[in-house]
């Protein structure tokens, strides 16, 4: 006959029978690590305990645990295994929990992690910078130890000129710390290296923590000369990483670091050589191409222009001048003409001083046209010796002339006007006739410019004659020249 089929409550309640008998899983002390922490409402702590290969789910009241826990950390947790019917679970529900091993040295590591941390001892602005090209190097590591060899071997290959001094320390056991912080100090007393370098090979969490020491974190951060760590594998952490100015991964990772290669050098020094040849050739270049225009600005072309150009400007103050004294002569003929006219309006009898004067004005008159006809070939002597005896010599005769007339005013008009009537024509005659000559024709071209000879005319050219009643323009068909 078959045996009867049990249900789940009642197959889960029979294992938890068996589990309840065994005196061995009563009280039974399991070490482990501690993961997946989580402090409940309810006054419990819920957490796992794992090794390598397998996981149990645990249980502890908080007044019963008088550690903290964190995950990572190793435990012995003494308590008793129990079966939860409801989920099919097996757990420990633990009683005592202490710190076990590695797990006791890394509660002390976070706790001393986290007080430096909060004293700004691990902050990116006090670290210090590495020197790029150091003379010397300060190795503080075991002469036993496989690091050493590993870092000088790779100083020599990469820079053959840095100098390395050793400073031989313990990096394992009770006294090691001291020696490490005697290490920093006497390199800082003697100031002797550029950086240095505090080394030691992989190892167990318990062998490297005399790298976690509190002194040593102290001692490193107060350091003038910058301190590169370089203490175990990749993975490993220490308290020396975090306060050291770099962290390298491994001792020779630490020689990379502190030094540059001398290929590196020979690279850069070869890329700056370019780049200076480049800059020169740049400069060069450019300066080139400054004196190509500052040779066109004074070249024989640029200077011919800049006298062509002032030609045109003298030509052109030149007719400007010259029409300034056509206006002047105008104004000076206008006034003579008028002075004529109003001597023809009183009839004066002929007496000598009448006759001396007009025979005066017609020495002025013949004067003054032949100065006009000899300065015309020189235009700065015209323009100096028209103006000078404007002012000088005409005025004098107008004032002379004004003053004359003030005397003549003063006989008897009635009686000379008889006298010299006949006197008066013949001086009209004469008068009239040095005007003529006075008011000769003037040729100008159609830029302004006086023709004075008959050479300077173009065939073809349009001029302007102008006279003393008006102008006349005209164009030139032919140009005889005289023997």
């Amino acid at each position: 006959m078959a045996k009867a089929a049990f249900n789940v409550s009642e197959l889960n309640n029979y294992i938890k029978k068996l589990i309840s008998m065994d005196y061995i899983l009563r009280d039974i002390t399991i070490t482990g690590e501690v993961t997946n922490v989580n402090i409940h409402n309810n006054g419990n702590i819920y957490f796992s305990l794992k090794d390598k290969f397998a996981r149990i789910d645990a249980m502890a009241s908080q007044d019963d645990v008088n550690v903290e826990l964190l995950d990572g950390v190793n435990v012995m947790a003494r308590g008793t295994v129990t079966y939860y019917e409801r989920s099919g679970r097996i757990f420990l529900y633990a009683t005592e929990i202490k710190l076990d091993g590695k797990g006791n040295l890394y509660q002390r590591y976070l706790k001393l992690k986290e007080k430096l941390s909060n004293e700004g001892l691990f902050d990116a602005s006090h670290k210090k910078k590495i020197k790029k090209y150091p003379s010397s190097i300060g190795l503080i590591t075991s002469t036993s130890g496989a690091a050493i060899k590993d870092v000088v071997n790779l100083f020599r290959k990469r820079n053959k000129t840095c100098d390395i001094y050793i400073f031989p320390s313990l990096v394992q056991g009770d006294a090691a710390s001291c020696n490490l912080i005697s290490g920093v100090k006497y390199f800082n007393e003697v100031n002797i290296v550029d950086t240095i370098i505090i080394a030691r090979g992989g190892g167990s969490f318990e062998d490297l923590f005399v790298f976690n020491d509190e002194k040593l974190a102290r001692e490193i951060f107060v350091s003038k000369i910058p301190v590169i760590s370089a203490v175990g594998h990749e993975i490993d952490y220490t308290i020396c990483d975090f306060v050291s100015d770099l962290r390298a991964a491994t001792p020779t990772n630490a020689a990379e670091l502190a030094t540059i290669s001398e290929d590196e050098i020979l690279s850069q020094l070869s890329k700056k050589l370019s780049d200076l040849n480049n800059l020169m050739e740049r400069r060069i270049s450019y300066s080139h191409l400054k004196l190509l225009n500052l040779y066109k600005n004074i070249s024989l072309k640029n200077q011919v222009h800049k006298i062509n150009f002032m030609t045109r400007d003298l030509i052109y103050r030149e007719t400007l001048l010259n029409n300034s004294m056509k206006k002047i002569l105008q104004a000076y003929g206008y006034e003579l003409q008028k002075k004529r006219f109003y001597l023809q309006n009183f009839k004066l009898n002929k007496s000598k001083e009448i006759e001396n004067y007009s025979y005066r004005l017609k020495n002025i008159s013949v004067k003054l046209n032949s100065k006009i006809s000899k300065n015309r070939e020189s235009l700065d002597f015209n323009k100096k010796f028209l103006n000078y005896y404007f002012n000088s010599q005409i005025k004098d005769k107008f004032d002379k002339f004004k003053n004359y007339e003030k005397f003549i005013l003063n006989y008897d008009l009635e009686e000379r006007l008889k006298n010299e009537k006949e006197r008066l024509n013949f001086l009209n005659i004469r008068l009239n006739s040095a005007y003529d000559k006075i008011n000769k024709v003037e040729i100008f071209t159609e830029d302004g410019l006086e023709i004075n000879s008959a050479k300077n005319a173009k065939i073809g050219e349009i001029i302007s004659l102008k006279f003393k009643d008006g102008s006349v323009k005209s164009k030139v068909q032919k140009v005889e020249m005289r023997d």
